[in-house]
């Protein structure tokens, strides 16, 4: 029997497996998803489904961002589903001047680029929403930003890549590497064994896991943050609204709540963000997490002392040592791409997607360079 060799195997059924299968698939690349669960079902399925700009961290990242952002209010007809798309905008508190001084030069890079970014004095909150407590904040940041359904943005990428013909495996955890030389020519699963001439590891905090049974150990870390959402409410809350800080925590070594809160189409709330240190991937809910992100949610929404909670819920939330995703070949090895460690993934996901169906194919070169060089896997093996 006749061992049948994929172009490309993608592991990892989230946002940036999904997107990638459908942007090889879309070029003609016989291409194989492999999903140890479900899809959507790792970090993407905790995703809020904010298509995030003013969390950019540098101009350049910005830039990137800014790319995709704008991509995505025409990417559901592009994938023939429609992803829910609204813009909020989101609002930012700070309860230091240090703090906030710190990020007022992002107001000056949003505008620089067309984008709309404002402070508002802490008197002035309440205008924008007058159910918040903003307490002893002294100022806020109000910024463009959208919101889609996390859901279907991964679906829209799975079934548009089923159509242009991408093999789809759920249930099909990768157990072992294949290898011949530097060469990683299969896989085996659970179920069974899958060969491919290219390997692309789209695993976010699994993703270590994965590259130590090669002995390529890359350096991604995660905590892990838990979240809940709402019943259907009347429509309380206008943007997402969030506390400064929450990448210093998610990077942090501390338990600590920085509260993120946004109402759907639906009118559910989704509550998040209780944050502590991890080194294994446990999904459940905590003893602390829940008590904590209901503790802060009725401090600065009072009236919602009450509101009866449907779902919770926790997921692993991947890093890289430097804070920046890795994305590009894997040192040591001729066929080995990594995409994982994604920052801001809703509005970077259409833009990396591309660059790296691109990079796999050897094609736009130097735009691809341009793009994915700063995130290459080589920083971490020099």
């Amino acid at each position: 029997m006749m061992i049948k060799i994929y172009d490309v195997i993608i592991i990892g059924g989230g946002f940036a497996g999904c997107g990638l299968a459908y942007h090889l698939s879309r070029a003609n690349i016989n291409t194989l998803l492999l999903e140890s669960n479900h899809i959507c079902s790792g970090t993407s399925s905790a995703c809020a489904g904010r298509a995030q700009i003013f969390d950019s961290e540098t101009p350049e990242y910005l830039r990137i961002v800014h790319q995709g952002y704008s991509m995505l209010p025409q990417l559901g007809e592009e994938l023939d589903i429609d992803l829910e798309w609204e813009l909020p905008g989101h609002i930012t508190l700070y309860y230091s001047q240090e703090q906030l001084s710190a990020h007022q030069s992002k107001i000056d890079w949003m505008r620089k680029i067309g984008l709309s970014a404002e402070f508002v004095p802490s008197a002035e909150i309440s205008k924008l929403e007058s159910a918040l407590n903003p307490m002893n904040c002294v100022g806020a940041i109000l910024a463009q930003e959208g919101h889609l359904n996390p859901f279907k943005f991964c679906w829209g990428y799975l079934q548009s890549a089923k159509r242009l013909g991408a093999t789809i495996k759920c249930r099909s955890k990768v157990e072992r590497f294949i290898k011949e030389g530097n060469k990683i020519v299969g896989v085996e699963t659970t179920n069974q064994s899958y060969y491919g001439k290219n390997i692309i590891l789209a695993t976010g905090a699994w993703t270590g896991f994965l590259t130590s049974k090669i002995d390529a150990p890359l350096p991604i870390f995660f905590t892990k943050a838990e979240a809940m959402v709402s019943e259907p409410l009347p429509k309380t809350v206008n943007h997402h609204i969030g506390t400064s800080g929450f990448y210093d925590s998610v990077h942090g070594n501390n338990q600590l709540v920085t509260l993120g809160v946004g109402q759907h189409r639906n009118g559910c709330l989704l509550i998040s963000n209780a944050i502590q240190p991890a080194t294994a991937i446990d999904r459940s809910s905590s003893a602390w997490g829940m008590p904590a992100i209901t503790q802060k949610l009725s401090e600065f929404f009072p009236i919602l002392k009450q509101i009866r909670i449907t779902r919770t819920w926790s997921a692993p939330s991947p890093f890289s040592k430097d804070y920046q995703p890795i994305i590009g070949w894997l040192p040591h090895f001729e066929n080995i791409y990594i995409a994982s460690a994604f920052h801001l993934a809703i509005p970077t996901i259409p833009v990396f997607t591309k660059l790296i169906a691109d990079h796999i194919q050897g094609q736009n070169q130097i735009e691809v360079s341009e793009y994915l060089e700063p995130f290459s896997p080589d920083r971490f093996f020099m």
